[in-house]
């Protein structure tokens, strides 16, 4: 049986995920309070900085000190999900043409918090809980319409700080 402790060692992606995770959260955050150009520019902003924190963790081997390597295995998980989401993607784009609808928005929440189900995996069940928590917000956001949609965008940015802190926390036990 894995304790909380036995965690990073088995999932070493786990704390660069979780560093990936604030980074793009910070950005969902900032960008739901304004308007679509701003909420699109924050988020690649935060995932700008999330893959440059990833970069040179990863080369300095800051993000992987005192932990095993991954295995190969994890790497392509990791693979397996960015191909799902990207082709997640462009089913929304397909079906949602209208990048300033509620619809849109919510699917891509929806769709990201899918792709975290299979960076489960390689990353821990703090992502899959994850997933789940960020799909439940995206329905929500899709079925009450009464509520500005980025307030579901805001609560989305903030449980993704919240399990990235988990995450990095949990690998320096």
């Amino acid at each position: 049986f894995m304790t909380l402790a036995d965690l990073a060692q088995t999932i070493p992606l786990m704390r660069g995920g979780g560093a990936f995770l604030i980074a793009i959260g910070l950005g969902i955050i900032v960008g739901s309070f304004g308007s679509r150009k701003f909420r699109t520019v924050s988020l690649i902003v935060g995932a700008g900085i999330g893959v440059i924190i990833m970069a040179v963790g990863g080369a300095t081997k800051v993000i992987f000190a005192g932990l095993p390597s991954p295995q190969i295995w994890q790497w392509v998980v990791l693979g397996l999900a960015f191909v799902v989401e990207g082709y997640l993607v462009s089913v929304v784009v397909r079906k949602n043409p209208d990048i300033n609808s509620r619809g849109f928005w919510m699917w891509m929440l929806f769709i990201v918090g899918a792709h975290f189900l299979i960076l489960g995996a390689s990353h821990g069940p703090i992502c899959a809980l994850l997933a789940i928590v960020c799909m439940i917000n995206a329905v929500i956001g899709l079925r009450a319409k009464n509520v500005d949609y980025r307030v579901f965008w805001g609560i989305d940015g903030v449980l993704k700080i919240g399990a990235g802190a988990a995450m990095i926390w949990l690998s320096y036990l």
